[in-house]
């Protein structure tokens, strides 16, 4: 989707450009932009991701933590999609996907984390 579309339909958008002029953004180092994402999208009312990388998930589970379940990972979205599913099945298969990640000690960024496993 277009950023236009986006915004034409969720009007309090902020992107980078909102909070800082382009030259101070230009200065950044990449150290700096990354951590700039993480705040922002750590404490931002909604999230939307768009490749669910390591950043992407140590987003959602701090988001999961703070009690901010307003995150979209659009990978399941844009794989359900493409094999043709829409309405009510798509619904039902991102609700499959997802629904182990509002239960507390599952779901974890870390693959090794031992509250996958009953000790």
């Amino acid at each position: 989707m277009e950023l236009e579309g986006l915004t034409s339909v969720y009007t309090n958008i902020s992107t980078k450009a909102t909070f800082i002029s382009g030259e101070e953004f230009a200065s950044m180092h990449g150290n700096t932009k990354a951590a700039l994402d993480y705040h922002v999208s750590s404490n931002s009312d909604s999230y939307i991701t768009t490749y669910f990388g390591n950043m992407d998930k140590m987003v959602a589970a701090m988001r999961a933590f703070k009690g901010l379940f307003k995150t979209l990972l659009l990978r399941a979205f844009a794989e359900f999609t493409s094999q043709g599913l829409q309405g009510t099945e798509l619904r039902e298969a991102l609700w499959k996907v997802h629904r182990d990640d509002f239960v507390m000690g599952r779901g974890s960024a870390l693959p090794d984390c031992f509250c996958e496993y009953k000790l």
